[in-house]
């Protein structure tokens, strides 16, 4: 069996790691272990889905998708569309492409519950699928706990100015949070 996934440019960049795309690659060559024929389709927007043939099965990452319903909801009878959902914009163009999708796959049940509620999609439509992680040894702790870690890119919907809020309130406890993600997916923002 065929299936496409459309996948964000820069999917195998060493110089950019993600989450998001370690498990889009971690999904293409699963499926692929099962047998299936997967068509990487690495780009920078949606509308890459107008090359997919009638019929096809296509897998898209949920960054290109949300904020595409111009470019993929008229291809929603031609196609199977699923939508790997990672974390939800909760806006209308997201709604518009996850009620035009034959499913969505979420990385957690709260993913799962959260776009059911913001947008009433059936819950035979939704699925879970938790990403795996590999094995590594326990990290070292500090003696105090007061050595944060965010690991992300610096975007508005990582939420690192929710995080610097937060952190201002305990200032005169003893913390230091390291940062350590892009700051070129959106400059101004970081």
């Amino acid at each position: 069996m065929d299936v496409h996934m459309i996948v964000p440019h820069g999917i195998d960049d060493p110089s950019r790691p993600s989450g998001g795309n370690t498990y889009d690659r971690r999904v293409c060559d699963g499926l692929a272990a099962l047998g299936w024929t997967v068509h990487v389709h690495a780009v920078r927007d949606a509308a890459a889905i107008a090359r997919v043939p009638d019929g096809a099965v296509v897998l898209i990452d949920g960054l290109l998708a949300s904020p595409a319903p111009a470019a993929l909801v008229p291809h929603a009878r031609r196609l199977r569309q699923v939508v790997l959902m990672h974390m939800p914009l909760g806006d209308d163009d997201e709604r518009r492409v996850l009620e035009a999708a034959t499913a969505v796959v979420t990385t957690s049940h709260w993913t799962r519950h959260r776009l059911r509620e913001l947008y009433g999609l059936p819950a035979e439509r939704v699925h879970v699928a938790a990403p795996g992680v590999d094995p590594a040894g326990r990290a070292a702790g500090t003696a105090g706990g007061g050595a944060l870690l965010c690991v992300a890119a610096v975007t508005p919907g990582k939420g690192h100015d929710v995080l610097v809020d937060a952190l201002a309130t305990v200032g005169d406890l003893p913390w230091r949070c390291t940062c350590v993600g892009s700051l070129d997916r959106d400059a101004a923002f970081a």
